[in-house]
């Protein structure tokens, strides 16, 4: 699917709120939500949704505290105003 990435990026932005959530648990809500915007999910969709979510923090879309690459150990949320 060609969109797939853009769908990725507007799956996670739905399920990041303002308050610091895991990042594991944000890779699973948006894991969940995959079928619901025509998405297949498959073994690597937890990496492919992390890379994802690795590139909105690092385009400020995201704020991250922690280590971002151990997904239990960090969290995310959307940018103070």
């Amino acid at each position: 699917m060609t969109n797939a990435p853009e769908k990725i990026d507007a799956l996670i932005m739905e399920a990041a709120s303002v308050e610091f959530t895991k990042i594991a648990a944000l890779i699973s809500k948006v894991y969940d939500a995959m079928p619901g915007a025509g998405i297949t999910p498959h073994a690597d969709s937890g990496k492919e949704i992390a890379e994802a979510l690795y590139i909105l923090v690092d385009n400020g879309a995201l704020e991250c505290q922690g280590n971002m690459r151990r997904w239990r150990d960090a969290d995310v949320k959307l940018p103070s105003e």
